[in-house]
């Protein structure tokens, strides 16, 4: 099966970059090759993960551009590159026409939430999962989907649930920080886990998108079988991680 070329695009920390990036070099994700880190944050985390993996880098900032000439220019990077798909993780900046055109249902982003609840133009991780606490919710996750040119309302590709216990809560009165950074790192932890299924199914063509009266939904074609490979070939990771043999960042201590 010839390789698909995978492009990053991140401007803050990078765990989810690296969760790919690990997958890769442990032989759990297959068939795809990480080409490049896209960012418009020249320090961010993720800019360091890249230099640590060997990572080529595309930087140029957003900022005092238009959308349209910034898009443009990196679909001539991307195009020289063979990029074939595009992976937003902690992007955190529009996604305009000319970008979403050319990648139509190639391009995919993580949101930390189940959609469609708690979604919204550039919500950070630390605002969804305050916003989550406050209104008393009681099973939140991670959502990884299809970018669209509605924000945060593309086809839902594949989900975890993460459910809150009343040990959250009790820390949520007591200290409302703490307990949305605990329940940011729960929720990064299958973060970790989902991006690179996600990708995997999407590389292995187990996607299908389907017209409905209400829009276009992603229906997951993977079997049984495919669901077993996939769950062994990932414990792979989760041992390396909790062996200390991959970071697996802050979501896995």
């Amino acid at each position: 099966m010839k390789s698909t070329g995978i492009a990053v695009m991140a401007s803050r920390r990078g765990s989810n970059f690296r969760s790919v990036l690990d997958h890769v070099k442990l032989g759990v994700l297959r068939d795809c090759e990480v080409l490049a880190l896209v960012t418009n944050r020249a320090e961010c985390g993720a800019v360091k993960v890249a230099r640590e993996y060997g990572v080529p880098v595309i930087h140029r900032p957003v900022e005092g551009l238009a959308l349209k000439e910034w898009e443009e220019w990196l679909v001539d990077e991307l195009s020289g590159l063979g990029v074939e798909l595009l992976v937003l993780a902690g992007w955190d900046w529009m996604v305009g026409w000319t970008l979403i055109s050319r990648f139509r249902w190639r391009m995919m982003a993580i949101h930390p939430s189940l959609h469609p609840s708690f979604t919204g133009t550039l919500m950070r991780a630390e605002e969804v999962h305050r916003a989550v606490l406050e209104h008393g919710v009681k099973v939140t996750g991670c959502t990884v989907y299809y970018v669209d040119f509605n924000v945060d309302a593309g086809p839902i590709i594949a989900q975890r649930a993460v459910e809150i216990d009343r040990e959250i809560y009790e820390i949520f009165l007591r200290d409302p920080d703490a307990a949305v950074f605990e329940l940011e790192r729960r929720v990064l932890r299958e973060e970790h886990l989902l991006l690179p299924k996600a990708i995997q199914l999407h590389v292995d063509g187990k996607v299908r998108l389907l017209e409905t009266g209400r829009g276009t939904i992603a229906v997951s074609l993977a079997d049984e079988e495919w669901e077993e490979e996939w769950a062994r070939r990932q414990s792979e990771y989760v041992s390396a991680t909790q062996l200390g043999r991959v970071r697996g960042d802050t979501a896995w201590r």
